[in-house]
């Protein structure tokens, strides 16, 4: 595999990551509007799925302005927080909340990202160990440290990405992204709940395709 693939595998999953751990603000936004998601020929419905998301985010970034950051922050308040909302109902980004996992996935995390040097902020994101946004930063880590290495996967890296994404990522991210669908308020993260949903299907594709 070169590096390109898996440079881009990075490249969105740190995406994923930081927008389902921060709302967005004035400087990602300034720096979304100079993003062109990729275009390319549909092969299965992994790829028209991914495709319509990029549509809605990038639709969505190109008519948005500093004015429309207050609707972004209360559409992620109540999508991801179930802010203002009488129900309760919101896609909760926490493997826990899926999978009914506990305190020892929580040690297990820690320890997986303490490996890599990767120690959240407590003062910046205030989130426990199983948040998605958390998740998909791990994986953009082990998928860089891929790409530094040299143009065909550390056999290492390899089994620890195919190790972590299917204990942490491949069970319940599907449900995750349709709750996402049916809470959200603005195509922006209604495009990152097709994103989401059609890369995770793409990455077990591919992850099971190299592991053989």
């Amino acid at each position: 595999m070169n590096k390109e693939p898996v440079s881009s595998r990075e490249a969105l999953y740190r995406f994923l990551g930081h927008i389902y751990l921060m709302e967005v603000d004035a400087e990602l936004l300034a720096s979304l509007k100079k993003l062109r998601f990729p275009a390319f020929e549909p092969q299965d419905e992994a790829d028209q799925e991914l495709l319509e998301g990029f549509s809605l985010m990038q639709k969505y970034i190109d008519g948005a302005s500093e004015g429309d950051l207050d609707d972004l922050a209360a559409d992620y308040a109540k999508t991801f927080l179930a802010a203002g909302d009488a129900t309760g109902r919101a896609a909760f980004p926490f493997e826990a909340f899926y999978t009914g996992g506990g305190g020892i996935v929580e040690k297990k995390l820690e320890a997986a990202y303490l490996s890599r040097g990767l120690v959240p902020d407590p003062a910046k994101y205030r989130v426990p160990f199983d948040h998605l946004g958390l998740m998909l930063e791990y994986m953009g880590e082990l998928c860089g440290e891929s790409a530094q290495t040299c143009d065909v996967m550390r056999k290492d890296l390899f089994n620890e990405q195919l190790a972590f994404f299917e204990a942490r990522l491949s069970g319940w991210t599907e449900e995750f992204a349709a709750d996402v669908l049916r809470c959200a308020g603005t195509d922006f993260y209604r495009g990152a709940a097709k994103i989401t949903d059609a890369f995770i299907k793409k990455e077990a594709a591919f992850l099971k395709d190299l592991a053989g």
